[in-house]
C-alpha cells in the first residue's frame, strides 16, 4: 500500500518510523522542518501522572513509555527526570487528586498525595494550596530532537521523508483517496494520514470530513532565574504551570497554561497566534509558585495550539472516506502518547483493532 503521511511533528514522524518496519510504501510530507512547529512549541513533558485516569488511559501511556524507555535509558536521546506535581487550590480538586493517586498506584505508577507542608519540600510555595499529586518519574525532553530521531529512523527503513513540501489538496475518486496535490506536484497514494496537529481540521475539510476538534492556546514564556530550579513540573488547578528547563545550570523555567477543555467551534489560525500582553506581564509571577524564580527575567516567548477533543483523547483511525486516516486531537498529550498512537495507526492499517480502539480512539465514537 502507498501511504502519504501529512505532518512532520512528533506524531507524524513516530508513525513514519513505525510504518517503516512494514512493507508499505511510505512518504512523509512536512511543509517546514521536522518537529519545528507545534512540536517545538510544546512543553516536552513525558507524563505518567493523570487526573482521574481510566484503566485505558493508563494502559495507553504504558504502551508509549515502553518505547521511550528504550530511547532515553538505552538510546541516544536525553531527558531530565524532574517529576510532576498537580496542585489543588480547592478541597474538591484535592479530593480528585487523592483518588487519582489510588488509581495510579493500582497500575504500578509511583504516585503520592502530598499535604501543603510536603509540597514545600519540593521547592514549591504552599501558600494557598490544599495539597498535590506527585509523580516523581515524569521527565522533560526536547520534543524536536525526538521527532528528528523518529524521522531519521524512518529514513533508514526506507521512508521517503520530504520537508518544505505543502499539501494543497487531497484527491479522491469514487469516495476513495487516490492522491495528494502539493506545491511540488501530485503524488498518487492509496492512503493519506492526517497528522497535522492544529491544521488537522483544514486537511479533514479537504475531503469533507468533520470531526469535533477544537483549539486551545498554549502561550509560553521562558524565564531565567538567579539560582537552579529544583522543583518538579508544577501544574496548578487554575491551569498555569511552571516547567523547569533542566540542562547543565538548571536556572531556567518555562511558564505556560495547560488548558485542554473542549469548546465547540473554537478555532484559531496557527500561523497568527501571539502571546497576549496579559500573559507576558504576569509570567514572572511564577516566583509566587516556585520561590527560586524570584528575580527571574523573561528571555523568550512563543505560542502553540493544542488540538483537543470532547473526551480529551486522540482521534485515531479510519474515516468515512476510504483511505483517509486521522491521528489528531492529542489534547495536550502528543509527546507523551506519540509511540502508542503510532502503534494504533499500524494496527488500523493492518485491520487489527479491538474494542478499546473503537470505544476510546476511533473517529466513530463521536
Amino acid at each position: 500500500m502507498k501511504i502519504v503521511i501529512v505532518g512532520g511533528g512528533i506524531i507524524g514522524t513516530a508513525v513514519a518510523a513505525r510504518l517503516g518496519e512494514t512493507d508499505h510504501d511510505v512518504t512523509l510530507l512536512e511543509r517546514s522542518r521536522i518537529g519545528s512547529e507545534t512540536t517545538a512549541a510544546s512543553a516536552g513533558i513525558l507524563m505518567e501522572t493523570a487526573v482521574a485516569p481510566t484503566p485505558f488511559d493508563l494502559r495507553f501511556r504504558t504502551r508509549a513509555r515502553s518505547v521511550y524507555r528504550r530511547l532515553f535509558d538505552r538510546g541516544p536521546l536525553e531527558s531530565d527526570r524532574v517529576g510532576t506535581l498537580y496542585v489543588a487550590e480547592t478541597t474538591a480538586f484535592a479530593d480528585r487528586l487523592e483518588e487519582s493517586v489510588a488509581v495510579l498506584r493500582e497500575h504500578d505508577v509511583e504516585a503520592s498525595f502530598l499535604s501543603a507542608t510536603e509540597i514545600a519540600r519540593l521547592g514549591v510555595d504552599p501558600d494557598g494550596f490544599v495539597g498535590g499529586l506527585h509523580t516523581p518519574n515524569d521527565s522533560v525532553c526536547d520534543p524536536t530532537d525526538v521527532a528528528n530521531w523518529f524521522a531519521a529512523r524512518a529514513r533508514r527503513s526506507g521512508v521517503d521523508v520530504r520537508t518544505g513540501v505543502r499539501v494543497t489538496a487531497v484527491i479522491t475518486r469514487d469516495g476513495s483517496v487516490s492522491g495528494v496535490e502539493t506545491d511540488e506536484g501530485r503524488l498518487q497514494t492509496d492512503c493519506v494520514l492526517n497528522a497535522t496537529g492544529p491544521w488537522a481540521p483544514e486537511l479533514n475539510e479537504m475531503v469533507g470530513i468533520s470531526l469535533p476538534l477544537g483549539h486551545t492556546l498554549g502561550p509560553m514564556v521562558a524565564l531565567e532565574g538567579p539560582e537552579p530550579i529544583e522543583s518538579p513540573v508544577t501544574i496548578l488547578e487554575s491551569k498555569r504551570y511552571v516547567r523547569p528547563t533542566g540542562g547543565a545550570d538548571g536556572t531556567g523555567a518555562w511558564v505556560g497554561e495547560y488548558r485542554t477543555g473542549y469548546t465547540e467551534g473554537q478555532r484559531y489560525d496557527p500561523d497568527q497566534c501571539t502571546v497576549s500582553d496579559e500573559f507576558r506581564d504576569t509570567a514572572t509571577d511564577a516566583a509566587s509558585i516556585v520561590p527560586a524564580l524570584e528575580g527571574a527575567t523573561a528571555v523568550d516567548e512563543w505560542i502553540g495550539l493544542r488540538t483537543v477533543t470532547p473526551d480529551g483523547r486522540p482521534v485515531v483511525g479510519e474515516t468515512s472516506v476510504d483511505g483517509f486516516v486521522v491521528a489528531c486531537g492529542m489534547s495536550g498529550q502528543g509527546v507523551t502518547l506519540a509511540p502508542a498512537v503510532a502503534d494504533v495507526v499500524h494496527d488500523v492499517l493492518e485491520g487489527r483493532v479491538g474494542d478499546d480502539h473503537r470505544r476510546h480512539l476511533s473517529p466513530d465514537r463521536f
